[in-house]
């Protein structure tokens, strides 16, 4: 079995979090590994471009009585060397999504035997931050190896920072700030100042990822672009990343990562306007 990877997966809502860790998963189950991915967004929308638009049951689910606890009844096996595991999370307004995270951690602590089964889980938790039970993955021990999906826009680079802020807590010790994937909402985004952000904060680019019509299109039909157009440029950029993150794995220690305060935020986002329209 190959070494152990467990990366956690941070990012704003609607930043393509989920997209980036379904491609991720499909492309470490390619290479071999032994897939678990963990969604821990309330949306339960992790596994959709893996189960063509199914639901699968959740760790909420079963807390209400609806499954059994048995980890065979909640794991979904996707396809060969990827299975996974949703969080779920409450109707709008009747609970915390971030409790289900934690839940879902217990869970995984009651489990070790099956988990130790794979030598890759990847959690994709949404990286707002609002509630500290999305950190859980980070407080129970879980995820050492945090990567942060970014764009270019205000609201997406202030979600980034604060996930640094969370990450290099000394409570958190051990835990690894891997990279910034930035994600372009706009090709012509001024790509040298999102890469001095990321500089700013002690944190390494893991890429940036151009708006691309082969994700689109495959979004559009609920799958990922592996299955809709494996020999696109953009099957290409998620293999790299994925071989990338394996080899970085515990490479920049959560400690070296310097998050702005907020003044300082403020004036870097002021001066360097990331993207400016009709811009090179």
């Amino acid at each position: 079995m190959k070494k152990l990877l467990t990366i956690v997966v941070y990012g704003k809502g609607g930043v393509g979090k989920s997209t980036m860790c379904a491609h991720l998963a499909v492309s470490f189950a390619r290479s071999g590994r032994k897939v678990l991915l963990l969604g821990c967004d309330p949306k339960a929308d992790t596994s959709l471009r893996l189960l063509g638009g199914k639901r699968p049951s959740t760790i909420v689910d079963m807390v209400a009585g609806l499954k059994e606890r048995r980890f065979a009844d909640l794991v979904v096996r996707s396809r060969p060397g990827l299975d996974v595991l949703e969080t779920g999370g409450p109707p709008p307004g009747q609970g915390c999504g971030g409790r289900s995270v934690a839940t879902l951690c217990q869970y995984l602590e009651e489990h070790a035997r099956e988990l130790s089964g794979y030598d890759t889980l990847i959690f994709d938790v949404l990286g707002d931050l609002v509630c500290g039970g999305f950190v859980a993955p980070l407080r129970f021990g879980f995820g050492r190896d945090v990567y942060i999906v970014s764009s270019e826009e205000t609201a997406s680079l202030f979600a980034a920072n604060n996930i640094v802020r969370v990450a290099s807590e000394p409570y958190h010790q051990g835990v690894s700030v891997g990279g910034i994937i930035f994600n372009l909402r706009q090709n012509d985004a001024r790509r040298e100042v999102v890469a001095a952000f990321a500089a700013r904060l002690g944190v390494p680019v893991a890429a940036i990822l151009p708006r691309d019509n082969a994700i689109l299109d495959a979004e559009e039909l609920g799958v990922t672009v592996f299955d809709h157009a494996p020999g696109a440029s953009a099957a290409a950029r998620f293999d790299a990343l994925a071989e990338s993150i394996a080899a970085r794995r515990g490479a920049v220690p959560g400690a070296s990562a310097r998050p702005m305060p907020p003044d300082e935020f403020r004036a870097f986002v002021h001066e360097n306007r990331v993207y400016r329209p009709g811009a090179a």
